[in-house]
């Protein structure tokens, strides 16, 4: 098993960097919430599970990379341990939960 060489890789640099930005882009908006239209609340959403994809594709390079990388193996163990934490197998369930409430919002918005 070698050590560190999944986060030091280019491509996973950039991944990394891709979702930071995502997430802040989303974030810098969340408060403008409740004056956003519908329209804007339900682009937010998809922008919102457009962020969960870029990490469950993240999260699914990290498990195979967790077979033959140590340091993949640990960060693997340390979200699943989060994860389990609050109630979920592990991280790919928890995202899962989290596009079903994002797709039932979605759906309250679209019935408005």
């Amino acid at each position: 098993m070698t050590n560190g060489t999944f986060f030091k890789s280019e491509q996973v640099q950039e991944n990394l960097n891709d979702i930071f930005n995502t997430y802040h882009e989303i974030a810098s908006v969340t408060n403008q919430l409740p004056s956003m239209s519908m329209e804007e609340r339900v682009e937010h959403i998809d922008r919102c599970k457009v962020l969960i994809d870029k990490q469950k594709t993240f999260y699914f390079r990290l498990c195979l990379a967790s077979k033959d990388d140590a340091e993949a193996a640990d960060m693997k163990m340390r979200i699943n341990a989060l994860s389990q934490a609050f109630g979920y197998a592990d991280l790919a369930a928890c995202m899962d939960a989290m596009i079903a409430t994002l797709d039932n919002s979605r759906g309250t918005i679209d019935n408005t």
